[in-house]
């Protein structure tokens, strides 16, 4: 190690240390790190979304009563605003209770009907906020009143039963009766869930003559439903 000290011109006294390292000696031996240099990995390149076509469950999962197709973008727009309960084009009193438009771009459904017109329908849509508003909106709506581009008005009564049992990041479970114009009601079962940013329903609409649930429809919205979930559980990071 070699101190020099030297005065600038200005009169200001600088030190400085040179310090010369030729080899690091330990006990008298000399340590050699010998290798061979290797590239940093680069990192991998993360996979592309799947699509939410691809997220949609096979209409073959649906029951032999049902006979099901994919559906194509337009009645796919149709049945993700039955679905809330308000066909297209329609006004709901109280104005505040109209469920807000769907405006994610990404959007698949599956439907079935039987004989009777009863339809079981499957959607997928992406992406999409917090299901919270809408359940805050459900319970403070227990009532609406639904009009159609052709001034006819129905009343909606809705219901908020207890979330499905599913993994999901949120979940609920609504149960909405429409009376008809021309007399009766129809009656639809919806069950809703969030995983990641991916939102799942099944929905079961049909005639309600008796007032109780039809067993049959259910067990099977809930088969469908609980497959349509694991379907995107196993796609969609969360």
């Amino acid at each position: 190690m070699i101190s020099t000290v030297r005065k600038d011109p200005r009169g200001i006294w600088l030190s400085a240390v040179l310090v010369v390292t030729a080899t690091a000696l330990v006990g008298g031996c000399t340590r050699v790190v010998t290798g061979t240099g290797r590239a940093a990995e680069s990192a991998p390149t993360p996979a592309a979304p799947v699509r939410v076509a691809d997220l949609l469950i096979e209409p073959s999962q649906f029951p032999p009563q049902y006979p099901a197709a994919v559906l194509d973008p337009r009645d796919t727009d149709r049945v993700v605003a039955e679905i809330d309960g308000v066909a297209g084009g329609s006004d709901v009193t109280p104005p505040e209770c109209a469920p807000l438009p769907v405006l994610a771009p990404q959007k698949a459904a599956v439907q079935g009907v039987d004989d009777n017109g009863a339809r079981l329908t499957v959607t997928v849509i992406r992406p999409v906020p917090s299901l919270r508003a809408r359940i805050s909106q459900l319970e403070e709506c227990p009532s609406v009143t639904v009009t159609g581009d052709d001034d006819s008005s129905q009343k909606v009564t809705v219901k908020l039963t207890p979330p499905p049992p599913v993994d999901a990041d949120d979940a609920y479970a609504v149960d909405q009766t429409a009376s008809k114009p021309a007399g009766g009601a129809a009656r639809m079962l919806t069950l809703v869930a969030l995983v990641g940013d991916v939102r799942v329903t099944a929905s079961w609409q049909g005639e309600d003559t008796s007032g109780a649930e039809p067993d049959a429809a259910t067990d099977a919205l809930d088969t469908l439903f609980s497959d349509a979930v694991l379907k995107v559980r196993r796609f969609v990071p969360r």
